[in-house]
């Protein structure tokens, strides 16, 4: 499992979402104060104790970036100077979100220029000319499904459409630059929308009982299989200091979801879609 709040950041940022999100991982105390309490607790997944804090942690301080990011928009749409916004969007976090200097043990005004910075991101699509050079230079199948572009499938009798797809979501500050996009078919960059694996964390708790493994794990939502593959990418960037687009790269499409142990239940924990012998990322279930 990936530590979310060790000294170094969790993997290489390409982004200023990502780099806003360590901002707040390194610097909010209550983060690790709820760690610490989930860790204490042994909470309780399925038929099997694991230790959620990671994913608890990093749902929780996603929905505050996420927060943020909204007052910023907001702030930015009213507030035509940038020393302005600053000032109204510090006024505002404290007021309504109660982020305030005190719980937040870093340089404030930086993270308010990170928060600006991530937010202007937000309404940006690429342009003609960056979708043609992702296309053009990234792989020829879908990054996350693995389908062929150009080949005649059901949902695509024409032929399989490439689209841009942002790795790291412009709902979360992500960058229309090249490091932050890769090629994906249609289904999948609509179904992914601003999927971070931590934010599926409604799903853990989840125990697909009785799930018949030859058909059963083929009926899971595209949505569960695209955090599981975005859950290993992140493994693997952080366990090889790699960029999340690198480690997409690296660990290729998702495959079909499998149990990691045999003997444990069909929960969100104990499923992978990547080939763990050749990635070398892998989950030891409790």
């Amino acid at each position: 499992m990936i530590e979310l709040l060790g000294d170094n950041d969790p993997w290489v940022a390409s982004t200023s979402g990502e780099r806003l999100l360590f901002m707040l991982l390194r610097n909010h105390q209550e983060w690790r104060v709820l760690a610490d309490s989930l860790k204490d607790a042994k909470l309780r997944l399925g038929r099997r104790y694991d230790n959620l804090s990671s994913f608890f942690v990093g749902a929780s301080v996603l929905h505050l970036q996420q927060r943020l990011l909204r007052l910023a928009h907001d702030v930015r749409d009213r507030v035509p100077n940038r020393w302005e916004q600053a000032t109204e969007l510090r006024t505002r976090a404290c007021d309504i979100i109660q982020l305030t200097p005190i719980e937040y043990n870093g340089d404030y005004g930086a993270l308010m220029e990170e928060v600006l910075t991530s937010a202007e991101q937000m309404p940006k699509e690429p342009g003609p000319g960056l979708k043609r050079l992702v296309i053009q230079n990234g792989p020829k199948t879908c990054y996350s499904c693995g389908r062929q572009f150009g080949a005649i499938y059901d949902d695509a009798p024409d032929g399989l459409k490439a689209t841009a797809d942002h790795i790291w979501p412009r709902a979360l500050g992500g960058d229309t630059v090249d490091e932050n996009l890769l090629p994906a078919c249609p289904p999948c960059n609509s179904s992914k929308g601003h999927i971070a694996a931590w934010q599926m964390a409604w799903i853990q708790p989840v125990v697909f009982a009785d799930v018949d493994e030859a058909n059963g794990l083929k009926s899971l939502q595209r949505e569960v299989k695209m955090a599981l593959h975005i859950r290993a990418a992140m493994t693997y960037a952080h366990q090889n200091g790699s960029t999340l687009r690198n480690a997409l790269l690296a660990i290729g499409p998702r495959e079909p979801p499998v149990r990691i142990d045999p003997d444990q239940g069909y929960d969100f924990f104990n499923l992978r879609v990547h080939d763990h012998a050749r990635t070398n990322v892998n989950w030891i279930p409790n």
